[in-house]
């Protein structure tokens, strides 16, 4: 049977890792983490970023005694044989797909902001089924493809910021000075940024179309954790530079803060980063979620049909189908807080699995 092509090598691996991670949480956390500590919020990425590694570094290892496509669904059927496998594998498919679904109402209240008839019942509609046929298009393109799609989306949605923190570091430094936040007042964010994290994984879902999967994806797993951290602590530092209290409470404090750092077009510059940077989000699981469904077709738990590949461009074609079909019908449901909470619940459960799943194949 034919198989996809091995083209994915470090750089590939660092993109999917990256918008992974960085969807649209960025855009809105600083408000909400300023709001409840203070000028001690950038340290709590790196507290939760080191935290969130313990898990990064077991995927990292579980990542080096396979090559197939899966991730933590190949990993729990090694360990606990295909019954635990399928339903790892459907948990997470459901979880990606879901939260694939949420996100894109959030890319089109982006758009709304600029282009205010996408508050329009229809024309959000029509949009969101542009969104997922235009993803799904450059799923089935092939894996190259996808890649470049990813590099361009990560170059338009992070210019805006480096701008940003550059400008407002210029005009306010950087805050040195904090207080230790109440104890509630930790507690109450501490979630929210765990699952900034979230995603830093996802490249090892594909890993059957890598080079080398053994020696790239832990070392790019890692790297862009570690990039990622030092990333949002200086988005961080910039918001409370670019004067953090007047935004508080803000729909859209990063686009708030450009707008004070970077003048009129800062808001405008802000919106095209927080679509770009979902889009681009929602791109790394549009190759990561198809991929686990044709691992799981490969090794016999889903019909062979799904791990069919296109002779012309190498990809998944059946898997990437049935993925974009389960996005559908989860947007025409039109349940934000059920789809997010979906995403939330099923990653735990996933992570629980994966972690149970290592310790026994370290055991044997």
């Amino acid at each position: 049977m034919l198989k996809p092509p091995r083209v994915v090598g470090p750089v590939g691996a660092t993109l999917m890792s990256i918008n992974g991670m960085i969807g649209a949480g960025i855009f809105a956390l600083p408000a909400l983490l300023y709001a409840e500590v203070g000028n001690f919020a950038p340290w709590l990425f790196l507290i939760f970023g080191l935290l969130f590694s313990c898990s990064i570094v077991i995927s990292a290892r579980l990542s080096t005694m396979f090559q197939s496509s899966g991730g933590p669904q190949l990993w729990s059927q090694a360990a606990f044989g295909p019954f635990v496998g399928f339903q790892v594998g459907w948990i997470m498919v459901i979880a990606m797909g879901a939260g694939r679904a949420a996100t894109f109402y959030v890319l089109v209240s982006y758009l709304a902001v600029i282009f205010p008839v996408f508050d329009e019942a229809i024309a959000r509609a029509a949009a969101l089924a542009f969104i997922l046929a235009a993803l799904t298009t450059i799923s089935l393109s092939g894996m190259i493809n996808s890649i470049g799609g990813l590099a361009v989306g990560t170059v338009i949605k992070l210019s805006p910021i480096v701008v940003l923190c550059a400008m407002a570091f210029a005009s306010g430094g950087i805050a040195t000075t904090f207080a230790l936040p109440r104890f509630g007042a930790f507690e109450s964010v501490a979630l929210l940024v765990y699952f900034a994290f979230s995603g830093a994984n996802s490249s090892a879902f594909a890993a059957g179309e890598f080079k080398n999967p053994r020696r790239d994806l832990p070392l790019t797993m890692l790297g862009s954790l570690g990039i990622i951290i030092l990333f949002y602590m200086a988005v961080q530092w910039a918001y409370i530079a670019a004067g953090a209290p007047q935004a508080v409470g803000n729909t859209t404090p990063l686009a708030m803060a450009a707008e004070a750092v970077m003048g009129d077009h800062g808001p405008l510059l802000l919106s095209i980063a927080a679509i770009f940077s979902i889009a681009a989000n929602a791109l790394s699981y549009s190759i990561a979620g198809p991929r686990v469904i044709f691992g799981m077709a490969e090794r016999g738990l889903l019909p062979a049909r799904f791990a069919l590949v296109s002779r012309r461009f190498g990809a998944p074609d059946r898997a990437i189908l049935l993925f974009s079909a389960i996005i559908g019908l989860m947007l025409a449901s039109g349940a934000f807080t059920f789809l997010a909470t979906m995403t939330s619940l099923g990653s735990q459960l996933v992570v629980l699995c994966y972690v149970c799943a290592f310790a026994v194949l370290m055991r044997r």
